[in-house]
């Protein structure tokens, strides 16, 4: 049997990955260091004072425009180098396992060998006592004592002659099976090394590119605080409007109230997309399941419920046995509070909130405080991110935990619909 050591698996796929993976940690690194982050944001006193002057007010409008979009900009970058790493570690963790298959593969075809080998030596220990007892040491000695006509001594001539043949093909068949074996458990002993070594810098890598987006969590929750009057302080500037500062705290209301809008059409209309694709709206839809609780009118919880803490340590489970309580309990609608409403993201950013998990609101803003899993990694209290639409927390079981829509209540869909994607959180 002739394997060749590159044949026992994929290396210059794997380490391309692994190439890839590093190269984008490195970007994700590199990411970090945008201002924005540590920008103290103007204040309403900031916005009238660049009023009174035209060269001001121009300047604190690029100021505010680029506070705006800077941040954004800074998360969907890293968002884009934590999903390249995560592909990169998929690669790379592919080979791994097709290399390991491969391996064990090996590893058998060795264990068969060796058993070969041995079958094969005990057959030439036999054949050589064999020879042994029929010819001795001094076969020509054996012979005469023998003695018998020429044709009975041309015949045991022959008869010795197959025997020494035979004798000396088996132990050559049986060094050759040694030797297979052994070169089989080396080649996979390599194999498994070597891929271990490729899958744990893959591994490595992502956690740079994880690490470099923790940094940008931080100011995508900055600016999630900041968006609502941002927006409201550059409209007033380039309006010129001499709002009172009730006025601007109540048009950052209604700045942040329009955005919670934006996000509700958004997810109706993939409500009704999923529902037409699917052609059963039971199944679930853009943002809803199957029903667990009544219909409500959405929008006010009726009064303080009894709220279970969640556990003492965080896990997905704990997670989801948290958020279990709401279902069929808490009405839809524009909160993030169980005795108001939860919103889908309203829900999220509750319960995560509870185990010490900032989460901001929009489904967009949430999906970027993580990386994509692979639906087969997916587990128990990961976020599952209908896009720009919905968002929920998984069950670990094919299902999901969500608040769906207007006049529904929380629920615990059995399974899933449409097209979503896992994000890991904890």
């Amino acid at each position: 049997m002739r394997v060749s050591a590159s044949s026992t698996f994929r290396g210059k796929r794997a380490a391309g990955a692994i190439a890839l993976a590093s190269a984008i940690a490195l970007g994700a690194t590199l990411l970090v260091t945008s201002p924005a982050a540590a920008t103290d944001y103007p204040s309403w006193d900031d916005v009238v004072a660049a009023q009174a002057n035209e060269t001001t007010k121009q300047s604190q409008i690029a100021e505010i425009q680029g506070l705006i979009s800077g941040l954004q900009s800074q998360v969907e970058e890293a968002q884009a180098v934590a999903q390249k790493a995560w592909e990169a570690d998929q690669v790379a963790q592919q080979a791994l396992t097709d290399g390991t298959a491969k391996a064990d593969t090996l590893q058998s075809q060795a264990a068969a060998a060796k058993a070969a080998s041995e079958q094969s030596s005990k057959r030439a220990a036999a054949l050589a006592a064999q020879f042994a007892r029929s010819a001795g040491n001094d076969l020509t000695s054996h012979l005469i004592v023998s003695g018998g006509d020429s044709e009975d001594l041309l015949y045991q001539l022959g008869a010795m002659s197959k025997l020494s043949e035979t004798s000396q093909g088996v132990f050559e068949k049986a060094e050759q099976d040694a030797n297979t074996a052994d070169s089989l458990s080396r080649q996979a002993e390599i194999a498994k090394s070597e891929l271990a070594g490729l899958a744990a810098a893959a591994d490595a890598a992502l956690q740079q590119a994880r690490d470099a987006q923790k940094t940008v969590q931080n100011a995508l929750l900055d600016q999630e605080a900041h968006q609502a009057e941002l927006t409201v302080q550059l409209a007033a500037l380039q309006q010129n409007t001499a709002s009172t500062l009730a006025d601007y705290t109540a048009g950052v209301e209604a700045e942040k109230k329009r955005q919670q809008d934006e996000q509700d059409a958004r997810a109706r209309a993939a409500a009704e997309a999923a529902a037409n694709d699917d052609g059963d709206a039971s199944t679930g839809g853009g943002s809803g399941g199957g029903d667990s609780g009544s219909g409500g009118a959405g929008g006010g919880g009726g009064g303080d419920i009894a709220i279970t803490p969640p556990a003492q340590s965080i896990s997905g489970d704990a997670v989801v046995a948290f958020a279990e309580q709401f279902v069929g309990v808490v009405p839809y609608g524009y909160g993030a509070d169980p005795n108001d409403s939860f919103g889908c993201d309203g829900l999220t950013q509750y319960v995560y909130g509870q185990f010490g998990i900032r989460l901001p609101r929009l489904v967009s803003r949430q999906a970027a405080m993580g990386v994509p899993v692979s639906p087969q990694d997916a587990q128990a209290g990961d976020l599952v991110v209908w896009p720009g639409a919905h968002i929920g927390i998984y069950d670990g079981q094919g299902g999901v935990i969500h608040s769906p829509d207007w006049g529904r209540y929380v629920t615990h869909n059995p399974g899933l619909w449409g097209s979503y994607y896992f994000v890991r959180i904890l």
